[in-house]
């Protein structure tokens, strides 16, 4: 049953995030059309706005977002509206389809590595930790542990870059 209530809840938490971060977007100042060099002139902005669906209402467009609109197309059948994510803004020839799942097979190799490290090294310790409850070993596994999550990445990263791809020459560098 817990489970079950537990299941059930993730329709109504994913749609409020999904909210949440389509009102972040919103309510963000400045817009793409801010940042040029020379500014569009506003036919060039209503025609983009248009391709984007930008000028619709707030409703219909997070429903796009969310992607629950259907329209009529030329021959008068329903279709699933596209969200018009196709091409880049700012890499003209690319997709953002294809941009993304260039690099989606490091970014998982690399979450998949961190996941099986994190598990690798903290259950073992935790494990440790939790058998010897109240002896110093306790104290010390939880002291790692409070230090490693307290410790931002950004700290960690350039060390372990530094110890492992410099020093120690164990993994390169870059070029992934």
């Amino acid at each position: 049953m817990y489970f079950l209530k537990r299941l059930l809840m993730i329709a109504p938490l994913l749609l409020i995030i999904s909210f949440l971060a389509f009102v972040l977007v919103k309510v963000t100042p400045g817009s793409p059309f801010d940042r040029e060099r020379k500014p569009a002139s506003p036919e060039i902005e209503r025609a983009i706005k248009a391709k984007y669906h930008l000028d619709e209402p707030i409703c219909k467009q997070y429903l796009r977002y969310l992607g629950l609109v259907w329209e009529k197309d030329e021959t008068g059948r329903w279709r699933h509206a596209s969200p018009g994510f196709d091409v880049s803004l700012k890499y003209r020839n690319h997709s953002v389809t294809d941009i993304i799942a260039q690099g989606l097979p490091v970014s998982l190799c690399l979450g998949l590595l961190a996941f099986g490290f994190a598990m690798g090294v903290g259950l073992p310790i935790g494990y440790f930790t939790a058998a010897r409850r109240g002896h110093w070993e306790d104290y010390a596994g939880s002291f790692v542990a409070i230090l490693v999550i307290c410790v931002p990445g950004l700290v960690v990263a350039p060390i372990l870059v530094m110890l492992l791809a410099i020093e120690w020459r164990l993994l390169p560098v870059a070029l992934w």
